[in-house]
């Protein structure tokens, strides 16, 4: 293991929990709503909206552990999430519509990459 990474690996522990833990937010929301009979763009707004608030709180407070500056960090928190969902999407539209990865496969290497993307840019943008 490099220094760099033996430094951060709590952190980086971390990070996958509570982005694990938005993530099953996220869907547990969206199966309820679904349950309840609300229409499917309706409950996958709310559960992005639940899991957004959920994981900006575990960055905050767990990962990076940054008490102040509560509005400059949610602005660029929010500004990450936006621009990582943007291009997040339009990769794992290329990725289904020209390669032979499918649409599984390609959620999978996009979810990946954002998640990795979203970390470098919370520690050393974010939550600085």
């Amino acid at each position: 293991m490099t220094d760099t990474f033996k430094r951060h690996a709590h952190q980086i522990f971390l990070y996958l929990l509570s982005g694990g833990t938005g993530a099953l937010v996220e869907i547990g929301t969206y199966l309820v709503l679904l349950h309840w009979r609300v229409w499917y763009i309706t409950a996958s707004i709310i559960a992005f909206v639940l899991s957004y608030i959920t994981a900006f709180f575990l960055h905050k407070y767990i990962v990076f552990k940054k008490p102040d500056d509560f509005l400059r960090h949610l602005k660029r928190h929010l500004t990450v999430e936006g621009f990582t969902f943007l291009v997040t999407n339009l990769l794992l539209f290329v990725l289904v519509e020209y390669t032979q990865l499918g649409e599984e496969w390609s959620k999978i290497l996009t979810m990946g990459l954002g998640a990795v993307w979203n970390f470098m840019l919370f520690k050393f943008l974010v939550f600085v």
